[in-house]
C-alpha cells in the first residue's frame, strides 16, 4: 500500500510539469480487449487497434471522438454434446465520442456510441448494431516535439443480442498503448514590458 501510495504522489507531483499546450492531439495504437460472452463462453480476449482525435477547448477540456476494431477467431468445445468442436470468428467496431478532462499527463474521458459486431461459424455470418459507452482514461507523456507516447484503460459496455431478442449488456474491458501527435500550439499572450 505504502508503494502505491508513493507512486501515486510521485504521479500526481510529476504531472504539474506537463500542460496540454496543443489545440488538438491524433492518437492511433495497439489495443486489447477483454470480452464478457454472457455465459456463452469462457471470457475471451480480443487484439486490435484504436485510433482517437480529441480537440481541447483550453488545458482541462476537450471533446474526443475514438474508433477501434478487434478481431477474434476462437474455438467452443461441443463434443460433450456428440458435435465436435464449433470454430467462430468475431469482429467487433465500434466508434464513440464524448468529453475528456486532462489533468496534465493524466487524462480521463466518458464516451457514448455504437458497436457494430459480427460473428460467423459454419458459414453463417450475422451482424448487429448496438449501443456501446467506455469509460476510463490514461496517462500521455511527451516524447519530443509534438509526439507523446499514451497507454490507457477503459471499461466498455456494449448491448448485443447476435441470437435474436432483447439485447444483453457486455461487461468489457480494454487497454490501449501508441502515439500521440499534437499539432495546432497553444500559446499564452505576454504582455508588454512597461516603459
Amino acid at each position: 500500500m505504502r508503494h502505491a501510495c508513493a507512486f501515486l504522489f510521485c504521479l500526481v507531483v510529476s504531472s504539474f510539469a506537463f500542460s496540454q499546450d496543443s489545440r488538438a492531439d491524433l492518437f492511433a495504437g495497439y489495443s486489447y480487449l477483454n470480452i464478457d460472452t454472457n455465459g456463452l463462453s469462457s471470457r475471451q480476449n480480443a487484439n486490435g487497434w484504436e485510433a482517437a482525435v480529441s480537440g481541447n477547448f483550453n488545458k482541462w477540456f476537450a471533446v474526443e471522438g475514438d474508433v477501434s476494431g478487434y478481431y477474434k477467431n476462437y474455438s467452443i468445445d461441443l463434443t460433450s454434446l456428440g458435435l465436435g468442436t464449433l470454430n467462430v470468428k468475431v469482429t467487433d467496431y465500434s466508434y464513440a465520442a464524448g468529453p475528456r478532462i486532462n489533468l496534465k499527463p493524466i487524462f480521463i474521458h466518458a464516451l457514448f456510441g455504437g458497436d457494430h459486431l459480427t460473428g460467423s461459424a459454419l458459414g453463417f455470418s450475422k451482424s448487429q448494431d448496438g449501443l456501446a459507452g467506455l469509460a476510463g482514461g490514461g496517462v500521455q507523456w511527451k516524447v519530443s516535439g509534438p509526439w507523446s507516447v499514451r497507454a490507457s484503460a477503459d471499461y466498455v459496455f456494449t448491448r448485443h443480442n447476435i441470437f435474436g431478442g432483447p439485447s444483453v449488456t457486455q461487461n468489457n474491458y480494454r487497454a490501449s498503448v501508441g502515439i500521440v501527435y499534437s499539432f495546432g500550439a497553444r500559446h499564452t499572450s505576454e504582455r508588454p514590458a512597461s516603459v
